[in-house]
């Protein structure tokens, strides 16, 4: 049996194909979004020290999320669809993961 070798953070993000790219730019730009929103409305929450969107949850400013991690947590669209087709609650869980890696 052979080993299996895990990939560096630089042989991921070399795979990475433009439409992740810009899927980890829309998602940047609409964390600004939200974020610009929870500043005027003042929603600061004490308690975890941050900025919250509507929903309670944190948003930051778009120059304090590393492109990279978020990047790294995109799947490839096939890995995307297949996991769509077998797990119904995917999306909601891939949103969640994205939101924490920007924050």
């Amino acid at each position: 049996m052979g080993d299996i070798k895990e990939k560096t953070r630089e042989e991921i993000l070399n795979e990475k194909t433009p439409r992740e790219r810009s899927i980890v730019g829309y998602r940047m730009d609409k964390m600004q979004e939200e974020y610009e929103n929870a500043v005027s409305c003042k929603r600061w929450d004490n308690k975890r020290e941050c900025y919250a969107n509507r929903d309670g949850e944190p948003v930051v400013h778009r120059r304090d999320i590393v492109h990279d991690d978020v990047l790294l947590v995109i799947p490839r669209s096939g890995e995307y669809y297949s996991n769509v087709e077998k797990d119904k609650t995917y999306v909601k869980r891939l949103d969640k993961i994205i939101r924490d890696a920007m924050t």
